[in-house]
């Protein structure tokens, strides 16, 4: 009982779960993608916090800037190796040290268009003073 009725509407479903497919996939891989940056932003806040209490205790016990921006770069080189210190500042009355941290995520597509790109920056500060006994 087929008739002209249904003939514009062959493989109609076929095409429709293809559809839903794609979009599936473009789902998952925006998922995905979300999940890394943000674990990547968890990631580079505790090495932001380590590095600045790294840095002032380093400070506290030397009274040297460097000494203490050195110990925040050694301990950035462990906890997140890819990340670049944008800030690093010292309050020397108080021993209090501010740490900026910056690192560009690696993304499966997120990364690839020019739109996203801003978003797959992850950034983190922190700011520690000296460590009291």
């Amino acid at each position: 009982m087929r008739g002209p009725r249904f003939s514009g509407q062959r493989g109609l479903v076929g095409k429709i779960v293809v559809v839903w497919l794609v979009f599936l996939v473009l789902f998952g891989v925006a998922a995905w993608d979300a999940g890394t940056v943000m674990i990547a932003r968890f990631k580079l806040q505790n090495a932001a916090e380590n590095a600045a209490f790294e840095a002032a205790s380093a400070f506290k016990t030397t009274r040297d800037l460097r000494q203490a921006k050195q110990a925040a770069l050694d301990q950035l080189k462990q906890d997140a190796d890819g990340a670049r210190m944008t800030k690093f500042r010292v309050d020397q009355t108080t021993g209090k040290v501010t740490v900026s941290l910056s690192e560009r995520v690696s993304t499966v597509l997120a990364g690839r268009i020019g739109y996203f790109k801003k978003l797959t920056r992850a950034t983190a500060s922190h700011t520690s003073g000296p460590p009291t006994l």
